[in-house]
C-alpha cells in the first residue's frame, strides 16, 4: 500500500505546523489516541520510530485511524524497514543518518524520505540523490541553528528540520532561523504520560509545542 501523499504535501504541512512529534510506542490503542490527543491540538503530523518491537503494527494502525494526520515512520536504518514502512501505508520516512544504499533504495521507493545528516558530506550524499530537506541529528550535538546557517551558505536550497535536543522553551529560537523548516522531538509525547494514559496531560503539551512554533 502507497500513501499518495507528496513530498511538497508533506513540506508544506510542516511548514505551518513546524514542529514534529517523535512517538515511541508499542501499544496500539494507546499510540491511537496519543496521535489523537496531538492532533487535535494542532499537531498534525506525527513521526512513530521503529524503536518498539510492535513498532510496524502500531504503524499500520495508526494510519488506519488517523486518517486526517500526516504519519510517518522515523528510524528507518535499512532496505528492509524501508519496504515494510511503505506496506504500512504510511506518509513519509525519516532515518537518523545515511548511508549510500539506504539513499538510493529511499529515492527508488516514491516514498516521501528525510535522510538524517551531521554535516557537508551528509548532504552532499544526500543532494546527490535529489534530498534536499533533511534531518539535522543530533542537532544540539552537532551545532543546532549555527550548523543550519553554516550549510546554508554553501547549500542555499537546503531545509532543515532540527532534532535532537530540542525542548518547548528552545523552539521559537530555532525556528528563528531561515533554513529550518520545523523541528521535532518526543517531549510533548513522553512515555510516561502515554502509560499512564493521561491524553489530558499530552493535549497541554502538544498545544504549548503548537503554540510555540507559531
Amino acid at each position: 500500500m502507497t500513501n499518495p501523499t507528496t513530498l511538497k504535501q508533506i513540506v508544506a504541512q510542516l511548514s505551518q505546523i513546524r514542529v514534529l512529534p517523535i512517538l515511541v510506542a508499542d501499544d496500539v490503542q494507546k499510540a491511537i489516541r496519543t496521535v489523537a490527543a496531538l492532533a487535535e491540538n494542532g499537531l498534525t503530523a506525527v513521526e512513530i520510530t521503529l524503536r518498539t518491537p510492535n513498532a510496524l503494527k502500531v504503524l499500520a494502525e495508526v494510519v488506519k485511524a488517523c486518517p486526517d494526520v500526516c504519519v510517518g515512520a522515523g528510524t528507518i536504518l535499512t532496505g528492509e524497514q524501508l519496504r515494510a514502512v511503505q506496506d504500512t501505508g504510511a506518509a513519509f520516512g525519516i532515518s537518523p543518518g545515511i548511508t549510500p544504499l539506504l539513499a538510493r533504495l529511499a529515492a527508488d521507493s516514491g516514498l516521501p524520505y528525510f535522510p538524517g545528516v551531521g554535516g557537508a558530506s551528509d548532504l552532499m550524499l544526500a543532494l546527490e540523490h535529489g534530498f534536499n530537506t533533511v534531518k539535522l541529528f543530533p542537532s544540539d550535538l552537532v551545532g543546532s541553528t549555527k550548523m543550519a546557517k553554516a550549510l546554508g551558505g554553501p547549500f542555499p536550497d537546503v531545509k532543515f528540520c532540527l532534532t535532537g535536543g530540542v525542548t518547548v522553551e528552545s523552539t521559537p529560537q530555532l525556528l528563528q532561523q531561515s533554513n529550518v523548516l520545523c523541528v521535532g522531538g518526543s517531549w510533548m509525547c513522553p512515555a510516561a504520560l502515554i502509560e499512564a494514559g493521561d491524553w489530558d496531560a499530552i493535549g497541554k503539551l502538544a498545544a504549548a509545542a503548537a503554540a510555540a512554533g507559531k
